[in-house]
């Protein structure tokens, strides 16, 4: 009997120490996994040396790129000529023969003077209609006196829209370089109510863009998380080849209604937000991908079953890849396949055992459709990464500018972000539009351009 206690007691006490490394084992699996989740959310993430394995990155091009390098001026472009002469050897002073003449160019930029330009402004009283009545020029960018008597120009307003709005530099930064550099005094308070008055009189060429874009057949969408005054919010993006627009709030569909419209009949490529539900979508299937990569990572879920829809994810892109060099009839075979065996798998997995395979599974198919339409259709892209790319700007500035700390802020923010974007995609050049858009008589209009299809006239706008 004594003997039946210590073997029991020795089993127990066994069966103890293996809950216990099985214990030890998934603390550490999850702190692994809680890090590398950290990781991925950080700005370096992806561009983050591992300091485990030491692995450095070359500098320069990859092999295998053509040598690239600036191109040389022409004969016109040229403003001054230069000689270098070498006739003797600097250490022996002996007569050097076979020389050869090389050709180099140098480009610089010449100084710059900012041009102060006095206008005299007349004001009078109208005994009729007894009001104030103030004289203007043309090339007036603003219309205060007294204490803001000295104002702004349009391009040095332009430069400090593009500084700051694309470039992400804060406006006491920009003030200090155009101090610096082109030797114009100006507060960064002056430069920031500049751009402000910019937007307030741009704003409905916004709206324009949100017209145009409303008209596409396919448009991409993202948001990543932005800041008002210390409150959580959102940016969202929404893009095409030649229009961009950025627009601030909450985390649901009332953006997109307020963007693209209730009757938008496109198509919108997105992630797996359910804010763009209320429109037909295609879903990124770069999304799927990275979250089976983490999930195989973590080693806690079954790796056959996560490699099984790995690899259906990767074949579709690859099946994507291979549209023209098949013929219709067999690509479309392919298609067929392709689509059942995706079915296949969110049918096999839909209850699985792991939670976290099971809520994958019904994700996609909730989107099964949404994910494979690139399949069908040429110009619905895979993925969408071409939004995600327009966002990342605005991740440095979410690191270094802090955001947005007021309502007038965020407008200002929207439609100087938005505009320059757009102009960017379409080769424009923004300086040169809001210098004309600021200075000259008579009324302002929208660049034809930026029109949406069925306008034949330009729109008056209003400031």
């Amino acid at each position: 009997m004594q003997e039946a206690d210590e073997n029991k007691c020795s089993g127990c006490a066994k069966l103890e120490r293996e809950v216990s490394d099985l214990r030890k084992q998934v603390a550490e699996l999850t702190r692994k996994l809680e890090e590398k989740s950290r990781a991925q959310k950080r700005q370096a993430a992806p561009f983050r040396r591992s300091k485990k394995t030491g692995e450095k990155k070359k500098p320069g091009r990859k092999g295998g790129h053509e040598q690239e390098s600036r191109p040389e001026p022409t004969t016109e472009q040229i403003d001054r000529t230069l000689e270098a002469p070498v006739d003797v050897c600097p250490q022996c002073q002996g007569t050097l023969e076979d020389v050869v003449t090389h050709v180099q160019f140098q480009t610089d930029i010449p100084p710059i003077q900012p041009t102060v330009t006095q206008i005299n402004v007349q004001v009078g009283y109208c005994p009729c209609c007894q009001v104030r009545v103030q004289g203007t020029h043309p090339e007036q960018t603003s219309q205060s006196l007294g204490a803001a008597a000295h104002a702004l120009g349009a391009r040095a307003i332009a430069f400090a829209t593009d500084l700051k709005y694309r470039l992400g530099m804060p406006f006491r930064k920009i003030s200090d370089f155009f101090n610096t550099a082109f030797g114009l005094n100006c507060s960064a308070s002056g430069l920031c109510r500049a751009t402000q008055r910019l937007a307030h009189r741009s704003q409905d060429i916004l709206e324009c863009l949100k017209l145009q874009i409303s008209c596409r057949s396919v448009v991409q969408a993202d948001e990543t998380g932005w800041w008002i005054n210390g409150a959580s919010c959102y940016l969202h993006v929404f893009g095409v080849d030649d229009i961009v627009i950025f627009q601030v709030g909450d985390r649901s569909h009332n953006i997109a209604l307020d963007v693209l419209g209730a009757n938008f009949q496109g198509l919108v490529v997105c992630d797996g937000y359910v804010g763009y539900d209320i429109f037909q979508t295609a879903r990124c299937n770069a999304h799927p991908i990275r979250r089976v990569r983490d999930l195989l990572e973590s080693a806690t879920c079954e790796q056959p079953t996560l490699q099984e829809i790995q690899i259906l994810l990767r074949d579709g892109l690859a099946l994507r890849d291979r549209r023209e060099e098949l013929t219709p009839a067999g690509y479309q075979r392919l298609v067929t396949m392709h689509k059942r065996q995706f079915a296949d798998w969110i049918k096999a997995n839909h209850e699985h055992a792991n939670d976290s395979i099971g809520r994958l599974a019904r994700h996609l198919g909730k989107y099964e459709e949404e994910f494979l339409r690139y399949l069908d259709d040429p110009k619905i892209p895979a993925t969408n990464n071409f939004a995600e790319g327009l966002l990342r700007f605005a991740v440095v500035l979410r690191k270094i500018g802090c955001c947005n700390r007021t309502e007038r802020g965020v407008r200002t923010f929207e439609v100087l972000s938005s505009l320059l974007a757009t102009f960017r995609r379409r080769g424009l050049d923004f300086a040169d539009w809001v210098i004309d858009f600021m200075t000259g008589s008579g009324p302002k209009y929208v660049p034809p351009d930026l029109l949406p299809p069925g306008f034949q006239s330009k729109i008056l706008l209003t400031s």
